[in-house]
């Protein structure tokens, strides 16, 4: 039996309609595929190289600054310097400036993390997130290390320590203990006086430890001079040796003397292929320091006091002792100066402290206007002169 017309266009509209499904399908399973790439793309698996990297964070960037701060006064500050006919007209407090100078510092020891600024949220988020727990990791790691290797400096210093301390509990020092109350002691106060050592322990409101008063371990010779404050200042032994124990080798730290301040990686000692292996393993050359900076000085100083007081689990604030305040005191005290002098003062601790930690073999980076003085640039300056002309 013949099919009429109307059952020939009812039988082409149903395969249109199948078609139309069917491209509808491959349609939906090409978005679903789409979406699944978009989304192996965003996902960031974890890398042991970030956490690694971000171990020198901590050190040599900021002790207690989150990372998302830093990066935010950046921000603030590129906003703010749009908006500004000259860069002159930006207006900026000590503790933004601050700030500021940690995001340098981040950028100089990471510098890859400036184009990352610039990534979608979630891979930044991840990335900030595992240099953020490399940088915790090795802040805690310091501070477990510190905390047994000050007991055989405390020993090798005031010998005998009486009553003896442990390695392990720390219950018995801080202003408990003779030897590491006199060293957390505020320079202001005699402790050798049992009238100040008892008003230091029931903090009586006239002998308060504050970040406001310098610790006496950080001067030498744990010597105070009430008419030139700033005379001894940072130059301790023991603060020496905390840095090296932190920052190059164990045992370069026990090379550090009880006297003037420290001992230094000598250049003229033998070096075998063993010690050069050390050498390279070194925590400064891991990290990518290259001199000693503001930041280490007062994260070794933080680490240091945290280590001799009594209080066993990390924290930024110690009854009247605010760490934080303690930090950014010590980091203002080379990065603010009032005038030329105290820059130059700044200046010779600083080549001080790089010669106990670094020794003569450390690598000194040259300015242009050091440059200048040699004769290789010289030289192409007088070429181009007489460039044209009779030499």
């Amino acid at each position: 039996m013949a099919l009429s017309p109307l059952h020939d266009d009812c039988d082409s509209d149903h395969e249109n309609d199948l078609a139309v499904v069917r491209a509808k399908r491959r349609i939906t399973a090409l978005e679903q595929e789409l979406d699944t790439l978009k989304a192996s793309n965003k996902r960031i698996k974890p890398t042991d190289s970030n956490i690694h990297k971000g171990r020198a964070i901590r050190r040599l960037v900021s002790l207690f600054d989150g990372l998302e701060d830093l990066i935010a006064e950046n921000d603030r500050r590129e906003d703010l310097l749009e908006a500004l006919n000259s860069p002159d007209q930006l207006v900026t407090t000590q503790d933004e400036d601050r700030t500021f100078n940690a995001f340098s510092e981040l950028i100089c020891y990471l510098p890859w993390l400036k184009k990352k600024l610039s990534s979608d949220n979630d891979e930044l988020d991840t990335i900030l997130k595992e240099l953020r727990k490399g940088a915790d990791s090795a802040r805690g790691d310091d501070t477990a290390n510190l905390k047994h290797a000050v007991i055989s400096w405390l020993t090798e210093y005031f010998h005998p320590v009486d009553p003896p301390l442990r390695t392990t509990i720390k219950d018995n020092r801080g202003f408990v203990h003779d030897s590491t109350g006199m060293l957390l002691c505020p320079v202001e106060y005699i402790w050798t006086l049992n009238s100040t050592k008892a008003k230091i322990r029931d903090r009586d409101p006239e002998f308060l430890v504050t970040a406001y008063s310098w610790p006496t371990f950080l001067y030498e010779n744990y010597t105070f001079d009430s008419g030139n404050i700033e005379k001894g200042l940072f130059r301790s032994a023991i603060l020496v040796k905390a840095f090296k124990h932190l920052f190059t080798s164990l045992s370069s730290a026990k090379e550090v003397g009880d006297g003037h301040g420290a001992g230094v990686i000598s250049a003229s000692r033998h070096r075998s292929t063993e010690s050069d292996a050390i050498a390279r393993s070194h925590v400064a050359h891991i990290i990518g320091m290259k001199t000693v900076t503001s930041r280490s000085i007062a994260y070794t100083a933080c680490q240091l006091r945290f280590s001799l007081s009594n209080i066993n689990s990390w924290r930024s604030v110690d009854g009247d002792f605010d760490y934080y305040t303690f930090y950014n005191n010590i980091v203002d005290f080379f990065d603010v100066v009032p005038g030329v002098d105290a820059l130059a003062r700044i200046k010779e601790l600083l080549k001080w402290w790089n010669r106990k930690v670094f020794g003569k073999t450390r690598a000194i980076p040259l300015n242009s206007v050091q440059l200048e003085k040699f004769s290789v640039p010289r030289m192409s300056s007088q070429r181009a002169v007489h460039e044209g002309g009779s030499p």
